[in-house]
């Protein structure tokens, strides 16, 4: 397209675009998840995961006092040894699943309680 003004001209380009079509290949799951591949397994597995029991405060708090004991009469004879260390990071395991049990029990907030013990009062 061109334009004359008083002797000047002005072309315009036009860009015409043609999109070349290229073939897409097919989309494959196994290609892309291969852990899909053209069998299947007939075979299921089943998995139960279940949480450990909790222990009571008063069992624990008894095992952290043996640890101690424990960890004293280890390291009275070597206290560099390793086996003085692993006395010791046991008491420090046991207290600090004391410490989360005494957690657990603490109520946080009275109005939680309140609510629990009571859900047919309005709010």
């Amino acid at each position: 397209m061109a334009i004359v003004l008083a002797g000047i001209s002005i072309s315009i380009p036009r860009v015409v675009s043609m999109k070349a079509e290229l073939p897409k290949p097919p989309l494959s799951h196994t290609r892309l998840l291969p852990w899909t591949s053209g069998h299947r397994a007939s075979s299921r597995r089943a998995v139960l995961v279940a949480s450990a029991p909790s222990t009571p405060l008063n069992n624990i708090s008894e095992k952290v006092v043996e640890s101690i004991k424990n960890a004293e009469a280890t390291c009275a004879e070597d206290a560099a040894s390793g086996e003085c260390a692993a006395a010791w990071d046991e008491v420090e395991e046991l207290s600090a699943a004391a410490s989360h049990a005494r957690d657990k029990l603490k109520v946080d907030d009275p109005l939680e309680s309140f609510c629990k013990d009571n859900p047919d009062n309005e709010e």
